[in-house]
């Protein structure tokens, strides 16, 4: 039996849903796991779809909560994958496994390929096979070694003790460094990746044209329409990822600038039918459906600045549920409180202060003559640039200013 999973967040239902029903149209003796990284809310219900509900607490993830508060959502997605993968293959006895991202659409048969996984521990696939034109557009080589070699929509894995043991490995990477800071030498699980081909056995580089076509190697698949069916180079398309979707098709992907649809007729074709699919498995009411670890238990969003500090913090089990708003010496109560009593700045603000050597220039005198300035300087500031809510920051500010 073919097995296939992926991983959303709650309003990705509808892109799950896609995919799922695009992998059993072509293996429908097939099976697919569904994680949810998320809180259902009541909004899913297990008996209605054709997959099956895997939930965090199945996993064994841990330190649940502190994971899911000190990533975004994309990061929290990707960094539980390793987790994910290992649960199919070492509880639910899952003898080989491809992960999909949820904006996929498989268009072919993949028996060949997966009657193959078993010769390998582990497929990766490459973003790209040829150069990309310097022609000043996004992305760039530059860009692709950012991101990293291989493009982790997509992974197949056989049980194998080399796997099991590149699982451990990459869990161990992804606790605390699942981070999108490409500039930094992160791009969430993918660059880890890179490593691997390096220091693990059984690693095979699929280099087949028609997996994993997407924007970023668009320059060398031109994807065809012919006779109803959509090819690259001649060959079936095996499965197209949508990444960086635009739901009102302006544009090919929100990450590219190299391409417009001009230049791909049949490509706008392949996208029309996928948004049409997506409506159809309930895009328009599952889109807007909130992400439950968006937010503070009383509705205020949880600003990035936030995660950040928190995942730096050497104890975070000392704060107990980062999420819990009046628990006295929670993380939420500590990051608004004040770090002098004589000379009051907010906990964040101290944060972002010694982040940034252009504040300490300006302001040298953190606690003194400086103190005021800096306030006036953060009361605009932290809002515009750092995503905390006016409503939870001006008292926090007045609280201090004139104090």
């Amino acid at each position: 039996m073919f097995t296939m999973c992926t991983i959303i967040a709650k309003n990705y239902l509808a892109f799950a849903r896609t995919l799922v029903k695009s992998f059993l149209q072509h293996h429908p003796t097939g099976k697919a796991y569904v994680l949810l990284a998320d809180e259902s809310e009541g909004l899913v219900n297990a008996h209605e779809e054709i997959f099956e509900w895997i939930h965090l607490k199945d996993i064994g993830l841990p330190e649940s909560l502190e994971m899911s508060f000190q990533y975004d959502v994309t990061e929290f997605n990707t960094a539980v994958k390793p987790y994910f993968l290992d649960y199919l293959l070492r509880a639910r006895g899952v003898e080989t496994v491809a992960y999909f991202d949820p904006d996929i659409l498989i268009t072919q048969r993949m028996d060949g390929f997966f009657r193959a996984l078993p010769q390998h521990s582990i497929v990766l696939t490459p973003h790209t096979l040829s150069d990309i034109p310097k022609d000043g557009h996004k992305p760039n080589e530059i860009d692709i070694l950012q991101a990293g070699v291989y493009n982790l929509g997509f992974l197949a894995l056989s049980r194998t003790e080399e796997t099991l043991r590149m699982l451990d490995w990459w869990k161990t990477k992804l606790r605390n460094e699942c981070i999108m800071d490409p500039a930094g030498g992160y791009h969430v699980d993918q660059r880890w990746m890179d490593l691997v081909p390096a220091r693990f056995d059984g690693v095979h580089i699929l280099k087949n044209p028609t997996f994993n076509v997407s924007y970023w190697n668009l320059h060398e698949r031109p994807v065809v329409n012919r006779n109803g069916l959509y090819e690259i180079h001649g060959k079936p398309l095996t499965f197209y990822h949508f990444s960086g979707l635009v739901s009102d098709l302006s544009r090919i992907s929100k990450h590219q600038t190299r391409f417009q649809w001009g230049q791909f007729p049949d490509l706008k074709k392949l996208f029309g039918e996928y948004v049409a699919q997506l409506t159809a498995n309930g895009y328009p009411a599952t889109a807007g459906w909130r992400y439950a670890y968006h937010y503070f238990d009383n509705g205020i969003s949880v600003p990035p600045i936030a995660r950040t500090i928190y995942r730096k913090l050497e104890s975070k089990q000392a704060f107990g549920n980062p999420f819990l708003t009046l628990t006295p010496n929670g993380f939420y109560q500590w990051l608004f409180s004040p770090t002098s009593l004589v000379s009051p700045v907010p906990q964040i603000l101290k944060e972002i202060y010694y982040a940034r050597i252009d504040l300490q220039r300006v302001f040298p005198d953190f606690y003194g003559a400086d103190r005021n300035n800096l306030m006036n300087w953060a009361r605009e500031h932290v809002p515009l640039e750092y995503g905390v809510d006016p409503l939870v920051w001006n008292p926090v500010w007045s609280s201090m200013i004139f104090r």
